[in-house]
C-alpha cells in the first residue's frame, strides 16, 4: 500500500472481514477534514500558533513545502498552500523537487514542510506506524514520543484480536494528535466479486479467504 502525508495517507483502508470494523473509524475519525469544521479548526490552529508563541502567523515567516513534481502533486501543494494563506494567514511556498532531492532533504532534516509517500512492507496498520518509532531510520520527522514506543512495542508481542487492534488506534491517534503526520490521501486498489457469487471475505492485513466462496441462489 502506499500513502501520502505532509507529510502522504498513513494507513490503507482495510476491508473488516466477519462484521469486524475497520479500528481506524470505530472511535470515529482522526483528522478531521469536514469543510462545515473549517472554521472552528482554524481557530483552534491559531490558539496553538499563540501557544507556541507565535501571535501572528506572520512570525513564522515565509516556510517551504517541498514535493516531487510528478503526477498530481503539484495540484495538491498547491491546494495546501492555498489553503494555509486563506485559514490562516501562512506564508508557505511550494517548490517542486525531483525525488532525489526531496530524498535527501528528508534524509538530511533541511526542510520545514514536504509531502512524501510512504510505503510498508505488509498491508497492516503496524508496519506503517513502526517508522515513527524513535529509533526507526525510517522516522524522517525525527518524531520521539516513549509513549508511542511503548504502544509499538506492545503492539509487536501481542496476538491478533480487540487488544492489538486497541493499541493500533491508540498509536494512530497519538501520532497524529501530535502532529508529526498530517495525511492527505492515500490509494487503494478496487476489487469487484462477479454477480452471482458471495461469500469471498478479506481481512484487515488484504488477505482475501475463499473458503466460503460459492454462488448465491
Amino acid at each position: 500500500g502506499a500513502a501520502a502525508y505532509a507529510a502522504e495517507g498513513l494507513i490503507p483502508p482495510g476491508v473488516p472481514g466477519s462484521g469486524e470494523q475497520d479500528f481506524r473509524t470505530d472511535g470515529g475519525a482522526l483528522l478531521d477534514n469536514d469543510p462545515a469544521h473549517r472554521d472552528e479548526l482554524a481557530e483552534e490552529a491559531r490558539s496553538l500558533l499563540a501557544e507556541a508563541g507565535y501571535a501572528e502567523a506572520r512570525d513564522l515567516g515565509e516556510l517551504e513545502y517541498l514535493y516531487v513534481d510528478e503526477g498530481s502533486n503539484a495540484a495538491v501543494a498547491q491546494a495546501l498552500v492555498d489553503a494555509w494563506q486563506s485559514a490562516l494567514g501562512l506564508q508557505v511556498t511550494a517548490r517542486g523537487v525531483s525525488r532525489e532531492e526531496l530524498d535527501t532533504a528528508l534524509r538530511e532534516g533541511t526542510f520545514t514542510l514536504a509531502g512524501t509517500e510512504i510505503r510498508a512492507v505488509g498491508n497492516d496498520a503496524e508496519c506503517f506506524l513502526m517508522q515513527w518509532g524513535s529509533a526507526k531510520p525510517e522516522n524522517l520527522g525525527r518524531y520521539a514520543n516513549s509513549a508511542y514506543d511503548t504502544l509499538l512495542s506492545v503492539i509487536a508481542g501481542a496476538e491478533e484480536g480487540e487488544a492489538r487492534m486497541g493499541c493500533l488506534h491508540d498509536a494512530e491517534a497519538l501520532l497524529l494528535e501530535e502532529g508529526a503526520a498530517a495525511p492527505l490521501y492515500t490509494t487503494v486498489t478496487g476489487w469487484t466479486l462477479r454477480d452471482g457469487l458471495s461469500g469471498v471475505l478479506r481481512d484487515a492485513r488484504g488477505w482475501f479467504s475463499f473458503a466460503a466462496a460459492g454462488r448465491t441462489a
